[in-house]
């Protein structure tokens, strides 16, 4: 029985490590992916040349920003980042991984990937695609996106994402209450 016990108190404080170390990590690159939509922005709007009706930014130097593709880029992104800082942090502490917060932010995670999925439906995807200095910036937000009929698009990777992230919510839903039953028990 003691050694059981050893074992699980190593397992908790590994795991709060990992937790501290993948905390720093997210945040890290939260940091990082802030900071690179500030420059996209300032950049955009320090060399805009035109906007169209669709939320197209053309550039001076023939680059291109589709707004609505990038704004849930950062959505989807910056959540993404948010979620997995906050449930990293809580289990640096020593909270259990598997709670109701958890649960509900794996689902606002879900939600983020919907929402971008919705948006390849109304037809406003497409490329940031600019050049500051000698870096080249080219990224595709919707990166499985399949044409229905007539033009009718939809962000099946988007979608998946979504599905995915509901699917683990509802397991950790799960967890969440087998870790409340143990807590009553011990």
């Amino acid at each position: 029985m003691s050694n059981s016990v050893q074992r699980m108190a190593k397992a908790g404080e590994n795991i709060r490590k990992l937790g501290f170390c993948m905390a720093a990590v997210f945040a890290g690159m939260l940091v990082a992916f802030a900071a690179l939509v500030v420059c996209v922005i300032w950049y955009a709007v320090t060399n805009v040349a035109s906007v169209d009706s669709f939320g197209v930014v053309t550039l001076l130097n023939g680059g291109c920003i589709v707004i609505p593709s990038g704004l849930c880029l950062a959505l989807v992104v910056g959540t993404s980042l948010v979620v997995l800082c906050g449930i990293s942090r809580n289990i640096s502490r020593g909270v259990s991984p598997f709670t109701k917060t958890h649960v509900r932010l794996i689902r606002v995670l879900a939600l983020a990937f919907a929402v971008n999925a919705a948006v390849s439906l109304v037809g406003a995807y497409g490329s940031v695609n600019l050049t500051i200095g000698g870096l080249e910036l080219y990224i595709v937000p919707h990166s499985f996106v399949i044409e229905i009929c007539q033009g009718a698009t939809f962000d099946t990777g988007s979608f998946i994402g979504a599905v995915v992230c509901l699917f683990i919510s509802a397991i950790w839903s799960y967890a969440s209450l087998l870790q409340e039953q143990s807590d009553e028990l011990v």
